[in-house]
């Protein structure tokens, strides 16, 4: 009888367990949206934008810190690598980002783009930004980005 009651407790103590361990071994794991990723070096996202047409055909992979990020779908990002910044929009509008990965460590592969933004564009934009002032945006704007077929999160630190 005490045997029995041992091993109940124990198979109850691990269907606590066991589940928060699995949560925590998955919270360690990177979270891959999109594509998986096929390139293995990163370049600097300066070099991509000092000739972004370069980066238009061919895939590049860049890594760096995700400094804005849509606050209604998810739908884009801004991707900061020391100086260089660049919003990453998703190819075919094909994934999102949930919110919570602002501020994480990410690798995005994708490809170059330059478009001219009409103000109206440009100012939804910046709608959907944290902390966005629309009213700060003139005229049609120029944009370099990046179209990514697919972004890892680096773990949660």
């Amino acid at each position: 009888m005490i045997v029995g009651k041992s091993w109940l407790g124990t198979v109850l103590l691990l269907g606590v367990l066991l589940p928060q361990l699995a949560g925590a071994s998955e919270a360690q794991a990177p979270r891959v949206y999109g594509a998986p990723l096929t390139l293995e070096e990163a370049i600097p996202l300066s070099q991509v934008l000092a000739a972004p047409e370069r980066y238009a055909e061919e895939p590049v992979l860049l890594q760096g810190r995700l400094t804005d990020l849509c606050q209604r779908k998810g739908c884009w990002t801004v991707l900061q690598d020391g100086d260089a910044v660049v919003r990453v929009r998703f190819r075919d509008y094909g994934f999102f980002l949930p919110k919570d990965a602002l501020g994480s460590v990410a690798l995005v592969e994708g490809v170059a783009s330059v478009r001219e933004l009409s103000e109206r564009e440009a100012r939804h934009l910046e709608a959907e930004s944290r902390g966005g002032d629309p009213a700060r945006i003139e005229g049609p704007q120029r944009e370099v980005g990046i179209v990514a077929s697919g972004v890892r999160l680096a773990p949660a630190e």
